[in-house]
């Protein structure tokens, strides 16, 4: 049975969803983030070395990475529904989302979040200057960049809808 290490504010509800839309049987097992640290307790870590989630069991592999744990799952359980076929057009764009998702609009998600807190988190005497510190990234970095990849995803959702002529 697969056995989905689950690590509150992390990724793996992507996972959970996909098991349930696979119907494949599962367990969680929760692990709770130091309060302080925000890090993974050492159970998770003594399951994967870095302490991150998602990381899923099945049998005697491990497997991290919510892109290669949804590959995993696609080619062990998908039974061809959920993939493309090889080689074709459609494959290529479900490769391209796949690995989107994680490798360019992850990281821009992760830093609005992280600078999102870095002034509560800061001593009220720099408060100011975390707050001048954040909005500026905010304003000149990460508000441009997230609005490049939200047009850039509604057009292609509109495309792939039919609702744009395909180019």
């Amino acid at each position: 049975m697969i056995t989905v290490h689950h690590l509150n504010n992390s990724r793996s509800q992507r996972v959970l969803w996909f098991l349930e839309e696979l119907g494949v049987e599962y367990q969680i097992k929760h692990y709770q983030r130091d309060s302080k640290t925000m890090l993974a307790p050492p159970e998770l870590t003594a399951v994967h070395p870095l302490g991150k989630s998602p990381v899923i069991t099945d049998g005697d592999l491990t497997i991290a990475e919510s892109g290669a744990i949804i590959e995993y799952l696609v080619e062990r359980y998908g039974k061809g529904k959920f993939i493309p076929a090889a080689g074709t057009p459609e494959r290529l764009r479900y490769t391209y989302w796949l690995h989107y998702a994680e490798g360019s609009m992850m990281p821009l998600l992760v830093m609005k979040l992280i600078f999102g807190v870095i002034p509560k988190r800061s001593p009220a005497l720099i408060r100011p200057i975390a707050n001048g510190i954040v909005s500026n990234v905010e304003k000149n970095f990460l508000g441009p960049n997230l609005r490049t990849h939200l047009i850039t995803l509604r057009v292609n959702s509109a495309k792939a809808l039919g609702l744009l002529a395909k180019n």
